[in-house]
């Protein structure tokens, strides 16, 4: 995007915006990057960017944490990598090992997220990524970022050696000072360094007891740092060895700066990739901070939408200070794509000219914009600027000329792809010269199909947009009763300058004014006192539907909420029967194999009428809900062998044959579907019927059963009741306790109470973890974030508990 401005950053305060978001940077590379972004105009770049800002977003204010920690510069480290024969030092290799891991962090984290965020996948995973370097480092530092002793086995030995030498060399230096102490040469119990080598501290008039070299003196004089002659030896191993470990250091990074640097052009290419991911995580935390969206873009597109469009540093302010800030409310298109703004001074039509020009500026660089999402965009290839809020030395005359210079390079160069803010138009000169100046300039600017924002208070220049096709003239309103600005933009109307009413406010007197107003003469008083009705009725008119508005919008609400009740009862409902039929089931399936065992040990072992009472027992103990106590009548049996003829075939079914015919009628033999056991139906009500089989009688509908041919062997008579329908669904809770609990065990909890209260129905259940450190509700609301039928969570209200609890909402 071509600027013509030299400082159209800092007249529309872009500079600033790139500082807040260099400020959520902590890579100075990226920092710079940041600071030197630009207005683009190409369309893929631009929608692409966009949307992997608007990815983020998402990701910021519903994921998981990401990975972003390990941001560091390679600017030293890629000096080191292009000279050959240099090395990376610890310090530089920890880095450069944290920001591989970084790297792997980063792509382990969208693994599963493709679908989630395309475009950032797309950008993290378009080059190949290799453990190996990983591992290769893991091998030499340790868990501090320094060398490893199992470095090389060389390093092993070297500081084995070391730490013997160092124990034999404290060793005799405390022997030397223990003496030194009891002779009173020295009141220090404390071995020290100087000069790379131990020593002890000697009081300055007993040196010459103390046989050994003297290193140091102290600032006071008062004592000497001596370095025994017991200890010059092994204090040269000493030294010795340390420059053994020295080298074999050296040695070491050497090699592994060989096998990083031929790695280099890949590297480059991920630190390019991991500069762009910086950038589009700090657009996405400025966008989050200005709660900014993604509005509709037709990159050559006619409309121009504003809605509820905030100057994004107007905003920032009022975050910080805790104020109000009206937004701008506006549309333009090809027949209105001039706006001529007039109204009160310091009544907001320099904001908005400058939300205008900065939204565009923001956009075209990638930023998401602080405007209401039915907002429309399209791209420019150009931007003009004249604001003329600056101080100036000059001449009025020099400074007229600049402007006119700014205008004739306007007329020069815009077109129906241009965008152009001029402030104060006309202004500087003349006022009657002036107006003609910048009147004749308007008409070329419309000729020019080029779009366009001018603030104003020549009445000329009003009274062109009201007339010509391509402009519209808008207002800033003011309140007339408290005698200030709204800063609220009225489309269609000119605006008032307020200028008496301004000079009332500050005090001037009442002599004056009434001069003036004889002095502008009886049209133009007209005029005003037109456009000050015409004002007060729109305003009233806007009142008046904004009143309707937010009635409507209630209204809407009402019915939504009664929609989505109506969904929950009705939802809620075909769960309850759902799972009460599947318990249902089940139940029948445990009664079925209960009384099947039942029946085959009482046959098996013929038992006597005291075992009866007992398996009678067991089975109304394990059946509650299927037991009818009146009719549990199991029937006495004796030792006494049946009769031939009472005696049913065994309940297994061998041999039955299954009938096509579903015509049931009393006397019928039938088999139940969900076993083997079968018996003849006794009676029949509706769609139920009665079923005796081996001295039990079932209640069970008729669709559970199948029709059999008549067995040779005939029923028992004697029958024990019981029901197969009606089964009550279990309940979920609607409250979980967790305080004190590990972390994994309180998740695993959390994920079967979820499971209960979904399968249950419910839409709102509530966990209780506890203040203390946040750690357990952390955990919790992190592990929460991940399930798409979570509508939302919060802290309960300080009645209910506060942020000791959480919320879970559940969707249908």
């Amino acid at each position: 995007m071509k600027l013509y401005h030299p400082q159209t950053y800092e007249k529309l305060g872009f500079d600033l915006i790139l500082s807040e978001t260099a400020s959520f940077i902590s890579n100075e590379e990226a920092k710079e990057r940041c600071i030197a972004i630009a207005p683009d105009t190409n369309v893929e770049y631009l929608t692409a960017e966009l949307k992997r800002v608007a990815e983020f977003l998402e990701m910021l204010n519903f994921d998981d944490p990401f990975p972003g920690g390990h941001f560091i510069s390679l600017k030293k480290i890629i000096e080191r990598l292009d000279i050959e024969g240099d090395w990376l030092n610890t310090r530089l290799l920890d880095q450069f090992h944290k920001w591989l891991k970084g790297i792997r962090d980063i792509r382990k984290y969208f693994k599963n997220r493709t679908e989630r965020y395309p475009l950032l996948v797309e950008l993290v995973s378009s080059l190949p990524f290799s453990q190996q370097l990983i591992n290769d480092i893991d091998k030499i530092l340790d868990q501090y970022g320094n060398i490893s002793d199992n470095a090389s086995p060389e390093l092993q030995s070297i500081r084995k050696k070391l730490g013997k030498s160092s124990n034999q060399l404290r060793s005799a230096l405390q022997k030397v000072l223990r003496k030194a102490i009891e002779q009173n040469w020295s009141q220090d119990k404390e071995i020290t360094i100087r000069n790379d080598r131990l020593v002890i501290p000697v009081k300055a008039e007993s040196r010459r007891h103390v046989p050994g070299f003297v290193h140091d003196m102290s600032q006071s004089g008062n004592t000497v740092y001596i370095e025994p002659t017991e200890a010059l030896s092994l204090n040269n191993e000493m030294r010795e060895l340390q420059i053994r470990e020295h080298n074999e250091i050296v040695r070491i990074l050497q090699a592994i700066t060989n096998k990083v640097r031929i790695h280099l052009p890949e590297i480059e290419a991920f630190r390019e990739i991991m500069i762009q991911v910086e950038l589009i995580r700090a657009k996405a935390k400025l966008a989050q901070k200005l709660k900014a969206t993604l509005p509709t873009i037709i990159p050559d597109g006619e409309r121009l939408v504003y809605r509820e469009a905030y100057y994004p540093l107007l905003l920032l302010k009022s975050l910080r200070e805790k104020f109000q800030v009206v937004p701008l409310n506006l549309s333009m298109d090809r027949k209105k794509r001039i706006v001529v703004i007039s109204g009160p001074n310091a009544g907001g039509k320099s904001v908005t000219l400058k939300t205008v020009g900065l939204l565009q500026l923001m956009l075209q660089s990638g930023f998401l914009l602080p405007v209401d999402e039915g907002s429309e965009f399209r791209f420019f290839d150009s931007l003009f600027l004249d604001i003329g809020d600056e101080q100036s030395i000059d001449s009025d005359l020099s400074t007229y000329t600049s402007r006119l210079t700014a205008w004739r390079q306007m007329g020069d160069n815009m077109s129906k792809n241009s965008l152009f803010c001029v402030d104060e138009f006309g202004s500087g000169t003349d006022p009657k010269m002036g107006g003609a100046i910048a009147e004749s300039f308007l008409e070329r600017f419309v000729r020019q199909m080029a779009y366009g924002i001018i603030t104003t208070h020549y009445g000329n220049l009003k009274d062109f947009a009201e007339v010509n096709s391509g402009t519209i003239n808008a207002a800033m309103q003011f309140d007339n009763k408290e005698l200030k600005p709204t800063y609220m933009l009225m489309e269609g109307v000119p605006g008032r300058s307020y200028a008496f009413e301004m000079a009332k406010r500050v005090g001037v007197h009442n002599t004056i004014v009434r001069r003036a107003r004889k002095k502008m003469g009886t049209d133009e008083i007209d005029v005003e006192r037109v456009l000050k009705e015409l004002e007060k009725k729109n305003s009233e008119l806007k009142s008046s539907l904004s009143e309707s508005k937010k009635k409507e919008h209630r209204l809407q609400q009402l019915v939504e909420k009664n929609e989505r009740v109506e969904k929950e009862l009705s939802s809620n409902k075909k769960q309850i029967i759902n799972e009460a039929k599947r318990e249902a089931q089940q139940l029948i399936k445990d009664a079925n194999r209960k009384i099947e065992n039942t029946i085959r040990e009482i046959r098996e072992i013929q038992a006597e009428k005291e075992r009866t009472k007992e398996l009678r027992q067991e089975l109304r103990a394990e059946m509650p809900e299927l037991s009818e106590a009146e009719n549990l009548n199991l029937p006495p049996i004796t030792n006494k062998k049946k009769k031939k003829n009472g005696k049913r075939p065994a309940s297994q079914g061998n041999g039955i044959k299954v009938l096509t015919d579903r015509n049931f009628k009393e006397g019928n033999w039938v088999k139940l579907k969900a076993s083997q056991s079968y018996g003849q139906l006794i009676s029949i009500q509706g769609k139920k019927g009665v079923v005796e089989t081996d001295g039990l009688r079932i209640n069970v509908k008729l669709d559970q059963l199948d029709k059999i041919e008549t067995p040779k062997q005939k029923k028992s008579t004697n029958s024990l009741t019981y029901t197969v329908e009606n089964v009550p669904a279990k309940s979920a809770k609607l409250e979980l306790d967790i305080m004190g609990k590990r972390v994994e065990e309180a998740l695993n909890e959390v994920d079967k109470f979820l499971d209960e209260g979904r399968l249950a129905g419910l839409r709102r259940l509530r966990v209780l973890h506890g203040k203390g450190t946040g750690a357990l509700r952390e955990a919790v609301r992190n592990h929460l974030r991940g399930f798409p039928f979570i509508d939302r969570l919060s802290d309960a209200s300080v009645e209910e508990g506060g942020a000791g609890w959480t919320i879970i909402e559940l969707n249908e």
